[in-house]
């Protein structure tokens, strides 16, 4: 991707809906100890974590357009809206898919889902925003 086409897809941009050929991602996790709320601090069962199911969700995400970005670029998340329908325990697997549905400039937005080996434990949106990497952290300086 360059600054006079960020789009990672290529593609023509589009406001809404998913053009032809965009990317896709899926990442995987066996829940374990480490992933629960009660690890996160984010409740106290032993279950797999809302935090935990949001970062493979935005792992999806970043990791689906990875490949598209040109040398120095990367993406940065900046908005998130997930649900977390349903528990998993310890022990299952969790899948994380993410679609790119559309592009704005530099502006990235998904649509999010996660199942477990019961089916759809959460769904929602994220948006991520094409960066120069070195531009990036300089301007925190």
């Amino acid at each position: 991707m360059n600054t006079k086409n960020p789009n990672p897809t290529n593609q023509q941009q589009s406001d809404k809906g998913s053009a032809p050929n965009q990317p896709s991602g899926r990442q995987t996790l066996k829940v374990t100890e480490s992933d629960t709320a009660l690890e996160h601090g984010s409740g106290t069962l032993r279950v797999f974590a809302t935090p935990a199911m949001v970062a493979l969700m935005e792992k999806a995400a970043w990791k689906s357009v990875e490949p598209r970005l040109e040398k120095g670029q990367t993406t940065v998340g900046t908005a998130i809206d997930i649900k977390h329908i349903k528990a998993t325990p310890m022990g299952d697997t969790v899948e994380a898919n993410a679609e790119l549905v559309s592009t704005e400039g530099r502006k990235l937005s998904f649509k999010l889902e996660a199942f477990d080996s019961k089916g759809k434990i959460g769904f929602g949106t994220h948006t991520r925003y094409v960066v120069d990497e070195k531009s990036f952290l300089d301007s925190m300086k």
